[in-house]
């Protein structure tokens, strides 16, 4: 399956074209450069991802009410030609998921065929902040069979309203807690690597996120530590080489229990549904890793656990919460 998402923002492109556009929206640039900046800076991706760029460019025109005929017609005919259908088929996508994808997209089009009554207003650019969360980062928590899961964190966004986490999944269901060796040989549910015609993207993969906003913040900060326990760090992943696929789960963050079901439910369906990875997780961050962690001498190295392979960031949040080193 090529995604896990069949909705306009299941994906990094049209993410990316989306936040882009509010972007420049918000710095004051003129509406009537912005798209031809975006179609611009997406060269690459109009030649391997086009229909997910000019989906991501309509819907943040018509949030703003400035959709042109032109970008509502480029759209129209991605939908009618199913043109967007067939690139998903190539990514292996399953019958279940393309005709969830038409469904979303004929739908699209009847909502941005209306005008939108009110405009996105323009906004304050935020600063990001730092976070006891950092990329590269392992946790795991233990769900409702007592079994131990493993996440690796390919992302840590915070800002002083909102914030997200994106990580990828483990495959091991483990009765002990697990160590780094565990993470290390992990394989991953639907990571499969691309070809030439992807670019500079090298692999796809399927991850999933936990947010909040302002009003969830706290709630964040103080229920996720208790879910989701700290095991050490890896170094991260170049995001620049990965082209995700996103989950969002329902969840009450405020109810670790809520938090652990709804992890489970995107975990289960995922691993029903995806293929496990040529390669493991350290293999992958081999390729396309970045060297984040301070120097471990040569005695760490050999240990097979790895079990005190921290950043001085991550033994500093370890500190924090756990009180020793």
């Amino acid at each position: 399956m090529g995604a896990w998402s069949p909705i306009i923002l299941g994906n990094d492109t049209s993410c990316e074209v989306r936040e882009r556009f509010f972007e420049l929206y918000d710095l004051g640039e003129e509406i009537e450069i912005i798209a031809d900046i975006i179609l611009e800076e997406q060269e690459e991706n109009l030649q391997y991802d086009k229909t997910n760029v000019w989906l991501g460019l309509a819907l943040a025109t018509w949030e703003c009410k400035v959709l042109t005929p032109e970008i509502f017609n480029k759209v129209k005919q991605i939908v009618d030609s199913k043109t967007d259908i067939e690139f998903h088929t190539e990514l292996d996508a399953d019958n279940d998921f393309l005709n969830k994808r038409q469904k979303v997209l004929e739908d699209f089009i009847k909502k941005i065929s209306i005008e939108k009554e009110k405009a996105r207003s323009r906004k304050k650019i935020p600063k990001q902040v730092e976070s006891t969360y950092l990329d590269g980062m392992c946790l795991t928590y233990k769900n409702a069979e007592e079994k131990y899961i493993g996440i690796y964190l390919v992302k840590s966004e915070h800002y002083r309203f909102k914030g997200e986490i994106t990580f990828y999944f483990m495959d091991f269901e483990s009765v002990d807690i697990p160590n780094m060796n565990l993470y290390c040989k992990s394989k991953l549910y639907g990571l499969k690597e691309l070809g030439e015609d992807w670019g500079n993207y090298e692999y796809q993969g399927n991850v999933v996120a936990i947010n909040y906003e302002k009003n969830t913040k706290s709630d964040f900060y103080r229920f996720i530590p208790e879910t989701l326990i700290l095991i050490g760090q890896l170094n991260c992943l170049d995001i620049e080489k990965l082209s995700n696929n996103y989950e969002w789960g329902q969840m009450n963050l405020n109810d670790p229990k809520s938090v652990i079901e709804s992890l489970e439910t995107v975990r289960i369906k995922g691993k029903s549904e995806n293929r496990l990875s040529n390669i493991s997780l350290c293999e992958l961050i081999e390729e396309i890793g970045i060297n984040q962690i301070l120097e471990i001498n040569e005695k760490e190295k050999d240990n097979e656990t790895h079990s005190n392979t921290f950043s001085k960031a991550g033994k500093k949040w370890w500190q924090k919460f756990f009180g020793s080193k």
